[in-house]
């Protein structure tokens, strides 16, 4: 059933932006911090506009990334696992950023999350200006949010990630192909020291 659900959503988020007249084509490779051939990979699947990611990212994250992706201990994947058309939009914003910057724009919309997240599409100008403070020009920003290619490769890193992990929640930590839920940076160090070990 969740499968049939997804399914719906993937389609009707494409019926969505099939009226703005999605146009261009680009393709992204993978962004990815710490080693690249570390024996750990982390993989991440989080939503924008999702309250929790944005705490593991606030409380968590930072002690990750000092401790094991700044010394090359492991491979820190980011995945968009979008819940909401503005979770989407953001993702698309975030993707726009130049590459070496991407996880700056994560962090900035996350940090950010309460100021830009609304019921109704004010959240598209608030997005863009996020955007422009952070560098990126008006026309770069809206050109992203066209672009065919980069929504249909953020939604398919969702379908990716029920298909393969059985995501369902956000954020979901893909550690060594296991999956596990949000936790505490005491029980991620746990799990990391037992494979290094």
């Amino acid at each position: 059933m969740r499968y049939n659900i997804s399914k719906f959503l993937i389609i009707f988020i494409f019926l969505i932006f099939s009226k703005d007249g999605i146009v261009n084509a680009k393709t992204d490779e993978e962004t990815f911090l710490g080693n690249k051939d570390a024996k750990i990979i982390v993989i991440e699947y989080a939503s924008m506009t999702c309250a929790h990611c944005a705490s593991f990212h606030e409380k968590v994250y930072p002690k990750i990334k000092k401790n094991y992706i700044d010394t090359n201990k492991i491979k820190y994947v980011f995945r968009d696992f979008p819940l909401d058309k503005q979770a989407l939009f953001a993702s698309v914003l975030a993707k726009c950023a130049p590459k070496d910057k991407y996880f700056d724009f994560v962090k900035l919309i996350l940090a950010n999350q309460k100021k830009w997240v609304s019921n109704d599409d004010a959240f598209m100008d608030k997005l863009r200006n996020i955007g422009k403070l952070a560098g990126l020009n008006e026309n770069k920003i809206n050109s992203c949010f066209k672009d065919e290619k980069l929504v249909d490769n953020i939604i398919r890193s969702r379908s990716i990630g029920e298909e393969k992990y059985n995501i369902n929640s956000t954020p979901s930590l893909i550690i060594n192909e296991k999956k596990y839920s949000a936790m505490s940076y005491e029980n991620f160090e746990k799990i990391i020291e037992n494979l290094i070990n």
